[in-house]
């Protein structure tokens, strides 16, 4: 048996950035992963058919009949027919979370897919295969960041120069400063659920331009702040971000929503966003851990999730 681990994220600054990386611009993002993993059980199945257990069970005769999409187009791109048995488990709604989940079920079977069949895959490829399906194949509206932050691991920022030329450098930052800047951020489930691809067809790239680019460059002053400036600077760079980011799509959030970010801040946070595309899922917010308690009292009705940076991408246990 094959299980592969693979790390949800949490992107900072920067998002949407990567789905325009065309007509001389450049999109840059800083995102890291999380303690919080999608896991796969991948098996050899002693009979020909396929058995894929998630929300719901499928038992199908060959690949053309899943009906989950992301397996099917992965076991197509991959020549693979029958006989195998897959789980997948999530620490978070597998659904609509903000957190990449999708891209790290993707990115986990595709290192699943790597194992069993001794293909040798970086994890630059494992990201790129990711993307090519997501993106090319299965024709969803977004962005490459969450492949190669499932693929890599780690705080990052990453350079999106094209579709074609992606760099992914760690942030410059002693383990110390990286412990400050995790205890200082707070997430909360908002009780909402989305599809990412409904907030992100919905975007207005021509007419938002000028806002993308200054989310691209957010996230060089965010960066900046991380590595060499100062920690009590970010939330306000999360914020301003969220505030230009509410501008691309008419879904992106609601008076619900709103309620909940504005409360944040009356109750300490300097600032915070909507984690993905928007439209629901969890909310971070960046607040001095010394006001943290008070803050996780006013926010007791709502479920707040406890998480630690991680340093590592998908990883492969076999038993």
């Amino acid at each position: 048996m094959i299980i592969s681990k693979t790390p949800l994220r949490i992107s900072f600054v920067g998002g949407g950035t990567d789905n325009l990386v065309n007509q001389n611009f450049e999109g840059n993002i800083v995102a890291t992963s999380i303690n919080k993993y999608v896991f796969l059980n991948f098996n050899k199945k002693f009979d020909d058919k396929i058995r894929f257990s998630y929300s719901r069970t499928e038992n199908v005769n060959n690949a053309q009949n899943i009906k989950h999409e992301m397996l099917r187009e992965t076991f197509k791109y991959f020549k693979i027919t029958n006989s195998i048995e897959i789980s997948s488990i999530a620490d978070v709604p597998s659904y609509g979370s903000g957190l990449g989940s999708s891209s790290s079920f993707l990115v986990g079977l595709i290192n699943c897919i790597n194992f069993h069949k001794n293909l040798n895959l970086t994890k630059k490829k494992i990201a790129e295969i990711a993307c090519r399906i997501e993106i090319n194949i299965l024709n969803k509206p977004i962005g490459m960041q969450d492949q190669y932050i499932a693929a890599y691991g780690g705080l990052n920022w990453i350079n999106f120069k094209s579709k074609k030329k992606i760099l992914i450098s760690k942030i410059k930052i002693n383990k110390k400063r990286i412990e400050n800047f995790n205890e200082n951020l707070c997430m909360i489930y908002t009780n909402q659920l989305r599809k990412s691809e409904t907030v992100l067809k919905n975007v207005k790239k021509k007419k938002n331009f000028n806002a993308l680019k200054k989310l691209s460059s957010l996230a060089l002053d965010f960066k900046y702040e991380l590595e060499q400036g100062s920690l009590d600077n970010l939330g306000d760079i999360l914020n301003e971000g969220w505030q230009i980011k509410k501008e691309l799509s008419n879904n992106t959030t609601n008076d619900k929503l709103d309620r909940i970010y504005n409360m944040g801040l009356k109750y300490g946070a300097k600032g915070g966003k909507l984690l993905g595309a928007g439209g629901g899922g969890f909310m971070l917010f960046y607040i001095k851990k010394r006001l943290l308690k008070n803050f996780k009292i006013k926010f007791a009705k709502f479920k707040i999730i406890n998480f630690k940076f991680t340093t590592e991408g998908t990883k492969i246990f076999k038993i």
